[in-house]
């Protein structure tokens, strides 16, 4: 059977870097809850981009990688990327309040059955109604 990643490096140092975020106290795991808290200011710095607009536009795939680390944290692999799983984005300064929840669900589509997508919605806790 022919492996889908020849090169797994480029993952390990990521999960690397993460782990060092985690010690410094920017990023908090909960693989058995599926759920992970990380500052303001960590995620910006994990998602690349050389402009705002494009940080954004990546910021999904950063929170994939975060869901990623968490699943080989956990060692369950592959099954774990099926559940729903929350980051919870918060205050870079004591007392960590809450700014966002984002949660990835993932879900087979009606034109894609054999397929499984992620669903991202996003919780936002500015106060507003909206």
């Amino acid at each position: 059977m022919k492996a889908r990643v020849k090169n797994l490096q480029p993952w390990l140092d990521y999960f690397s870097m993460l782990q060092v975020y985690e010690g410094r106290g920017f990023l908090e795991l909960a693989p058995d809850k599926r759920e992970a808290y990380v500052t303001q200011a960590a995620l910006s710095a994990v998602t690349p981009a050389d402009d705002p607009y494009r940080q954004l536009a990546s910021m999904a795939a950063t929170i994939r990688r975060i869901r990623a680390y968490a699943a080989w944290r956990s060692r369950e692999g592959k099954d774990y990327l099926k559940d729903s799983f929350a980051v919870h984005i918060v205050k870079d300064d004591e007392p960590h309040d809450l700014l966002w929840t984002i949660v990835i669900t993932s879900r087979r589509v009606w034109w894609r059955l054999w397929t499984w997508h992620d669903h991202i919605e996003v919780i936002d806790y500015d106060g507003k109604e909206g």
